[in-house]
């Protein structure tokens, strides 16, 4: 018995809904907001029931975090590369699967306003948030017999080189 290899690539879409945590800030909270995640992938299927499938994605991601009776929202563009391990299963004529995987990723653009102050000159509430992260996720999904797929994960994120220290900040994303 010989296990074939094979190699498929696809572009993937998104619908994203995200949460990022600050550690520092107690009495915070932080609501799911919307976003999105355009990027591609290569499946390497190594015989039937097992594929890896490492991806490139783009992010686009919002927050709003309140804290002493402010609202502070946050726009954030960032790259990252998940790797899943896969099992694959025949279920009608497609393939259901289940991965688990790390992620890195790199965070290159961010903008926040905080709500209750009027907007000062423009850029003035640009920060610097360019900053590596890392993570794990799951995912589950479908693949039909013509080879689109359609899937449901959800990962967490952890800052790996914050400047100050001062706060660990966590994100977690829910993903159709």
């Amino acid at each position: 018995m010989s296990a074939q290899t094979t190699t498929s690539f696809g572009v993937k879409l998104d619908g994203t809904l995200t949460n990022v945590k600050l550690s520092d800030l107690q009495g915070s909270s932080a609501s799911f907001r919307p976003g999105a995640a355009l990027g591609g992938f290569v499946q390497i299927k190594f015989g039937e029931h097992f594929a890896l499938q490492p991806e490139l994605l783009f992010n686009y991601t919002e927050a709003k975090v309140k804290y002493s009776g402010e609202s502070t929202r946050f726009k954030y563009a960032s790259a990252e590369i998940p790797v899943y391990a896969i099992g694959r299963f025949n279920l009608g004529n497609g393939k259901f699967y289940l991965g688990a995987g790390p992620s890195i990723g790199y965070g290159f653009s961010a903008d926040s306003k905080t709500e209750r102050i009027p907007e000062g000159q423009p850029g003035e509430n640009k920060f610097e948030l360019d900053h590596w992260y890392m993570g794990g996720g799951i995912m589950l999904g479908y693949e039909f017999a013509n080879g689109i797929q359609i899937n449901a994960g959800y990962k967490m994120g952890w800052d790996l080189s914050s400047r100050n220290k001062t706060s660990d900040i966590r994100t977690q994303t829910i993903s159709l």
